[in-house]
């Protein structure tokens, strides 16, 4: 509060006339950097840049808000527009800069998330058609970790409670998409948004072309789970492991990544016939992806990121113990499709999950596909009007629905 009073006093004074000595790093919203800076905040009083130069620490603040209308099928087209929202604060200390030892980094978290949801209020989809999406308004630490690497990141571990989506199924070409199927693999049950938890990750590289990921988590996620309660409900633990291949097709790059996962805790059973069994005492499964550049508009600049990529993705998991018994989906994104708009990114993906016969649903598949731009207003804020149609939503006989809308974002 006490900095918004301050940047309004000295924005009061500057419209005024009256002389300022301004810390060089500032940055103000007449200067012409104001609108393409990473920041709304970028540099006041040149905090971003001293706390990362003097201190090793940076830090951002993002807020994100959907809003969608269901305009046919589903559950309900008659009701208000849901809106799912979230903010998080993320801190990251560099060891290193920070003057202590080599090769360390601190993480940290904290997440509130709130408003409808519209998969479970209006349209009724098996899929969350909106990613920060929750069931209850949550006040959580959501990530807080350390991340310590060996012999110029060759080697790596990293112990705490984190994110797993960013070190297993990370695609990344899925990240712009809204909808929750396109970043994380439905039938993988990794700690992720809103549930991140507590696990032990390591990493090894021993060349530019492969890498395999192993991590231990906790089986039963709950992403309330406190520091201090760390161990309580420890059950599973859920076992995975990824490796990953890089490879170039004339010049342009592209990944496969494989994996496995193996977890212990009570999974509830599902039997096409009766059967005196309720849970399975553990479960396990499959996945894939591939990734590829297929276009660069400039492939003699290294730093160049428009082009067109596209990914492809699989999961496999038992049917007596899921709802699903399979996934595939994938994508198209293309940034700088439109010209003079470099930063901006066009995509089109399809994900279907496929249900179990054993679990009773009324149909065998759910599909929903995703048509976005996303537009960069400023540096800092960014506008995505986002269209999904969901063929067979909840698969329970229902319509199939087309919800229209899109995401704000904003970076203070």
């Amino acid at each position: 509060m006490m900095q918004k009073i301050l940047l309004l006093a000295t924005l009061t004074t500057l419209l005024a006339g009256a002389p300022v000595a301004w810390p060089k790093d500032l940055v103000l919203p007449r200067d012409e950097a104001f609108g393409t800076c990473d920041h709304f905040s970028d540099n006041l009083w040149g905090l971003h840049s001293r706390l990362e130069e003097n201190y090793g620490l940076s830090f951002e603040i993002i807020y994100r808000q959907d809003i969608f209308w269901n305009t046919r099928g589903g559950n309900s087209t008659k009701s208000p527009p849901d809106h799912p929202r979230m903010a998080g604060l993320y801190l990251e200390l560099d060891t290193a800069a920070a003057g202590l030892w080599q090769n360390g980094t601190f993480f940290a978290g904290l997440e509130y998330m709130s408003g409808t949801h519209p998969s479970e209020s209006r349209v009724g989809d098996w899929q969350y058609m909106s990613w920060i999406s929750t069931d209850h308004t949550r006040a959580q630490i959501s990530e807080f970790w350390y991340r310590h690497s060996f012999l110029e990141d060759a080697f790596w571990v990293k112990l705490g409670k984190m994110e797993a989506n960013t070190d297993f199924n990370a695609i990344d070409y899925s990240l712009d998409f809204i909808n929750s199927s396109a970043a994380l693999n439905p039938t993988i049950p990794i700690p992720s948004y809103p549930d991140q938890d507590w696990g032990l990750v390591a990493g090894i590289e021993p060349s530019e072309h492969f890498a395999v990921n192993a991590g231990i988590y906790q089986g039963t996620l709950n992403g309330s789970r406190s520091i201090g309660n760390t161990l309580d409900d420890l059950r599973g633990p859920m076992l995975i492991i990824e490796p990953s291949f890089k490879y170039e097709i004339n010049g342009l790059p592209g990944k496969i990544n494989a994996g496995a996962w193996w977890n212990g805790r009570k999974f509830d059973a599902y039997h096409e016939y009766r059967t005196n069994r309720t849970t399975y005492g553990r479960s396990y499964g499959f996945y894939g992806f591939i990734q590829q550049l297929l276009w660069k508009e400039n492939p003699d600049d290294a730093e160049c990121t428009q082009g067109v990529g596209v990914y492809g993705q699989y999961g496999w998991v038992p049917k007596d113990r899921s709802e699903i018994d399979s996934f595939i989906g994938g994508g198209l994104t293309w940034q700088g499709a439109v010209r003079g708009r470099d930063e901006d990114v066009a995509g089109l993906g399809a994900f279907c999950v496929y249900f179990s016969d054993s679990a009773g649903f009324d149909d065998r598949a759910e599909t929903a596909v995703e048509l976005f731009y996303k537009a960069w207003l400023t540096g800092w804020l960014v506008l995505q009007p986002d269209v999904q149609f969901i063929s067979n939503p909840g698969g329970v006989g229902n319509r199939n629905a087309l919800a229209v809308g899109g995401r704000v974002e904003f970076v203070f």
